[in-house]
């Protein structure tokens, strides 16, 4: 009796450490199922705004056409349905041509002067950067300033990397931090005698 007694204990003994083991591992199981569905809810936010945030491009158009060429552009632009706010800090616009490329970042907000130019941001044809600047021409029910948001509608201004004469091929391209760039690719007019050139759509 005293034999079956003992060995009933050891087994109870070790049937506990089985259950506390399991209990153990049941609960870094549960802990580590948490942080990996965090981490796939993040992953899943980011991947959501890269895919479905761009802007969508109105109209683009340029002037000093009476010159016979073309140098200062003003785009008008949106978000598309559905996409994340952008901040205007974190676009990169590149205008490149045959030979040409340029880097545009914000420069800040702008009152366009009588003769449409872009109020002194220019783009160095040297080094290929310099500023775009915006106008709200609509503030959407979220406004704040230096974001594209909901209901927003902003009219870009900025230069030429070089003058743009007639027939001539142009490519240009929003690059937000986050989403989808916006390319356009338009060819100038065979014959620019207008002052101001609509070249979008």
């Amino acid at each position: 009796m005293t034999n079956k007694a003992q060995s009933g204990i050891g087994t109870l003994i070790i049937f506990i450490a089985m259950i506390l083991v399991a209990a153990i591992a049941a609960g870094v199981l549960i802990q580590t199922a948490s942080s990996l569905q965090n981490k796939a809810l993040v992953t899943g936010e980011q991947s959501k705004g890269q895919i479905s945030t761009h802007l969508e491009v109105i109209s683009l158009s340029a002037t000093d056409g009476n010159n016979r060429y073309l140098n200062n552009f003003t785009e008008v632009i949106k978000l598309s349905p559905g996409s994340e706010s952008i901040k205007l800090d974190e676009i990169v616009l590149t205008f490149d041509t045959n030979i040409m490329t340029a880097n545009l970042r914000f420069g800040g907000n702008v009152t366009v002067l009588d003769n449409g130019t872009n109020n002194g941001f220019f783009t160095n044809r040297t080094t290929g950067e310099g500023n775009f600047t915006a106008r709200y021409l609509q503030e959407g029910p979220e406004w704040v300033y230096g974001y594209i948001q909901r209901g927003d509608v902003l009219q870009l201004f900025f230069e030429s990397p070089e003058d743009i004469t007639e027939g001539k091929h142009v490519r240009l391209n929003i690059i937000p931090k986050v989403g989808i760039a916006t390319p356009i690719d338009v060819i100038t007019p065979d014959v620019i005698v207008q002052r101001i050139i609509y070249l979008f759509p």
